[in-house]
């Protein structure tokens, strides 16, 4: 759901002002300055809030770990009638919804970051967690490597935002909407359905 800026709190506005920073242009190249002017507030205020450019970047990082994980909380993919789908529904809407907490990511890995490192470790191990459950579940092809299928899930939509201008040089249009379903259906068809049997259901 699309939150109003005017709907924030200062904190959170703070908070995503510093993301957007971090996310375009690097978080060397971001200062206390740049994410005050960017949220209409004062350094002094940035100051208060979370105290350093390192307290800010750890409430980012925080924001992040909760957005990405929270995308994904309360699912039991081995228990839909179609896992792979689900999974690649809210993946779309993750990139929908938070382009910006991915291109983070993207970008501070590309700078060898060692907080971006860390991001992706709880990532690696959540996402794992699910393609195993699927496997343990018999949904999966015998033959599927659980670690890449795991990997290829992260990777795949934070590498598409961190391209994003390129896309839509080439598409010629936004991504965004209709070419994000487009997407979607895409790489279900790419990546999902070559890891998942259909012709397997739940183990009971």
């Amino acid at each position: 759901m699309l939150v109003r800026e005017s709907d924030l709190t200062t904190y959170a506005r703070i908070r995503n002002a510093a993301l957007e920073g971090f996310a375009q242009r690097g978080v060397a190249s971001t200062g206390i300055r740049d994410v005050a002017g960017a949220a209409g507030v004062s350094p002094g205020l940035v100051q208060h809030h979370f105290g350093t450019k390192a307290g800010l970047r750890a409430a980012v990082d925080e924001y992040v770990r909760e957005v990405v994980i929270g995308a994904f909380s309360g699912l039991i993919p081995m228990k839909a009638k179609d896992p792979i789908r689900v999974y690649g529904d809210r993946i779309t809407e993750l990139v929908r919804e938070h382009p910006m907490a991915l291109l983070y990511v993207a970008r501070s890995l590309a700078d060898g970051d060692e907080a971006a490192h860390s991001l992706f470790d709880t990532f690696f191990a959540f996402s794992r967690e699910r393609w195993t459950e699927m496997a343990e579940d018999g949904r999966l092809r015998p033959d599927v490597d659980v670690d890449w299928a795991a990997l290829h899930a992260i990777m795949w939509p934070v590498a598409t935002v961190l391209f994003g201008p390129a896309i839509e040089r080439n598409l010629g249009k936004p991504f965004a909407g209709e070419e994000l379903d487009r997407w979607n259906e895409a790489s279900r068809m790419l990546f999902g359905y070559s890891a998942y049997d259909p012709r397997r259901r739940p183990r009971t």
